[in-house]
């Protein structure tokens, strides 16, 4: 650990405007971080507040000016989030500069985490994006490096050189779209960008989920074209302006938006040639998304609650074997970044020992609570993967293939359901499918050609009798159930994972959270994606014969209902006879035509019977 002593002096930037309301739980958690206030800076800029908004801050300043190295106060005409943030920058002198809302609180070493993680990340690192709970930010991140396209605003920590280098924020935006403006030009000038999963802040930006805000909805959308010009293609530039002519014609309940619309589409005709005239000057692609920037891991509303202490250990197997140290190296990356801070990791590395020096790093660093490695002689993927639960100690455990990731948040989503579901084997969430071009395996080098989520089903057991509908590292289950039910079959070398799932799920069911949470990469070139396709549907039929000694107890009533789901799983068009007779009821004249037919279908049985007779008596 490093001591106080180490930590730099930083300079903390915060914009008012009528934010009266949520000083009190801002200031509270500022005065009682760990990070030594004698070395923050605390600089203050109002935007014209009409509330007791300045009141407030100078009480607070008058009360606490003593424990900060400095606090200052300006009050002036109200320039808008990115031009109030600059002036507080050229106040300032600390090394690194954090930008934050006062509409939120932090953890209390939110900030020392921080501080600590931008000191020992390399120079051309610009930014650190805090972690935002109850609701966190749905974009799409690197899980094994933390890298982001763009990085939210409401609270982040820059390096002073690499913002100062960049001129700070644009002042041509006033309110929404300057902090994806801001990383892009940062990226644009070379920099990197990184989510600081371990820095915790408790953003309340939203009244409610889903909330849809005016101001947002009309400084989003004008941004976004803006910033298309700056940094988008010709092509993405037009289907911006053509997207924002969309949304005038098109009503929709927002409170002012014609006035609001065009009074946007002024600022685009206004400030566009600016924007044309200062575009990128790398040739990095920045991306546009619609209205949004970046993809989307989906359920931005999924509520994070804090953890408490004593959480159950989750053992997290991964299998692999020489000669993937890159793809191990990513894996284990991920691992280390768990927001849930009870974790085991245990490798077992199949037929040679190249990663265990690379492990027994990982084990020395502390990031991971608990981490085991085994080599064991040459046996395959399900002797490897049986071994990993064997020794697991974990009252939960899940399983994460060396070329797969799992987001930062994986466990936390997962592991607290579990905990809450005591009638729930395993939790399961969504996955992105990443279609990869391999350039080269070792060293691990890849370009990722596409991404999306290829299964997005709920828990049904006829379902997963069928077909296998769960990614193995998407799902976390008792550890309980591998002595109950036993491990990996060992004659399956494909399709192991959806017969212990089969398994598992024998009598308890599984749950889908509808977030992704982790990542698995099948090929991008076709050739090679059709051959592990074909590898995949060659084991189908083993792996149907595996369930030969699967015996499942069930009420008739089980069983039909059963057969129902299953035909409509198996059978595109299926009409079942109950149907058919709810369908007939209504057609005028049925039972008379259901009169002829039964008496016209014994007539023709009993000619039949008749002939067959005959002939059997010649």
């Amino acid at each position: 650990m490093y001591e106080s002593s180490e930590l730099p002096q930083i300079d903390i930037s915060t914009v008012t405007f009528n934010s009266s309301r949520w000083l009190s739980g801002f200031w509270e958690s500022l005065v009682t971080q760990r990070y030594p206030l004698d070395k923050i800076s605390l600089v203050i800029r109002d935007n014209a507040s009409t509330d007791d908004t300045v009141a407030r801050i100078r009480d607070f300043i008058a009360q606490n000016e003593h424990r900060f190295a400095a606090v200052s106060l300006e009050c002036g005409a109200n320039v808008g989030f990115g031009r109030g943030h600059n002036a507080n920058l050229a106040r300032g002198k600390g090394a690194f500069f954090l930008v934050t809302n006062v509409d939120l609180t932090f953890d209390p070493v939110a900030i020392e985490r921080a501080v600590r993680v931008a000191q020992a990340d390399a120079e051309d690192v610009a930014a650190w994006e805090f972690r935002q709970k109850p609701y966190e930010h749905p974009k799409y991140y690197n899980p094994a490096t933390l890298e982001v396209n763009w990085a939210s605003s409401a609270c982040i920590l820059f390096r002073r050189a690499a913002i100062e280098a960049v001129g700070g924020y644009e002042p041509r935006l006033f309110l929404y779209g300057e902090d994806v403006e801001i990383s892009y030009r940062l990226r644009d000038r070379g920099y990197v960008l990184r989510y600081c999963v371990d820095a915790v802040c408790w953003h309340f930006t939203y009244e409610s989920a889903n909330e849809l805000k005016p101001a947002q909805y009309f400084g989003s959308t004008v941004a976004n074209v803006l910033l298309r010009m700056r940094y988008g293609t010709y092509g993405e530039i037009a289907r911006g302006v053509l997207m924002y002519l969309g949304l005038i014609l098109v009503p929709i309940s927002v409170p002012g938006r014609l006035r609001g619309m065009l009074a946007g589409l002024w600022k685009i005709l206004r400030d566009g040639p600016y924007f044309m005239a200062t575009r990128k000057r790398s040739g990095l692609a920045f991306p546009f998304r619609g209205w949004d920037y970046e993809q989307s891991r989906e359920h931005p509303f999924f509520v994070f609650g804090a953890l408490p202490d004593d959480v159950p250990l989750v053992s997290i197997i991964v299998r692999t074997v020489e000669g993937r140290g890159g793809k191990l190296r990513e894996a284990v990356r991920s691992v280390e970044h768990q927001t849930y801070p009870n974790i085991e990791l245990v490798v077992v590395e199949d037929g040679s020992a190249q990663a265990k020096s690379f492990i027994d790093e990982v084990a020395a660093s502390g990031r991971i609570a608990r981490v085991q490695y085994h080599s064991i002689p040459k046996g395959g993927r399900c002797i490897g993967g049986n071994v990993g639960l064997a020794v697991a100690t974990g009252e939960y455990a899940c399983f994460l293939d060396d070329d797969d990731l799992l987001f930062a948040d994986h466990v936390e989503v997962l592991a607290p359901r579990l905990t809450e579901r005591a009638d729930l084997a395993a939790v399961y969430a969504l996955a992105f499918q990443i279609e990869t071009d391999v350039i080269s395996h070792e060293p691990w080098e890849y370009r990722e050609v596409n991404r999306f989520v290829a299964y997005r089903e709920s828990f049904s057991r006829p379902a997963i009798w069928h077909h296998n509908f769960i990614p193995i590292q998407a799902i976390l289950f008792r550890r309980s159930l591998y002595d109950e039910f036993g491990g990996f079959n060992i004659e399956l070398d494909r399709l192991e994972d959806w017969d212990l799932w089969v398994r598992y799920s024998q009598r308890q069911d599984f749950e889908l959270i509808e977030k992704v949470t982790s990542a698995y990469r099948v090929p991008a070139k076709e050739g090679q994606a059709t051959a592990r396709q074909q590898e995949l549907d060659d084991y189908y039929q083993k792996a149907i014969a595996a369930r030969q000694q699967i015996l499942v107890q069930m009420t008739p009533n089980q069983v039909m209902e059963y057969a129902a789901e299953l035909a409509k799983i198996m059978y595109p068009v299926a009409v079942s006879r109950s149907r058919l007779r709810s369908i007939a009821k209504r057609i005028p004249g049925i039972w008379t035509l259901r009169r002829i037919y039964l008496t016209s279908r014994g007539v023709v049985d009993r000619i039949r019977r008749r002939v067959g007779a005959a002939r059997a008596e010649r």
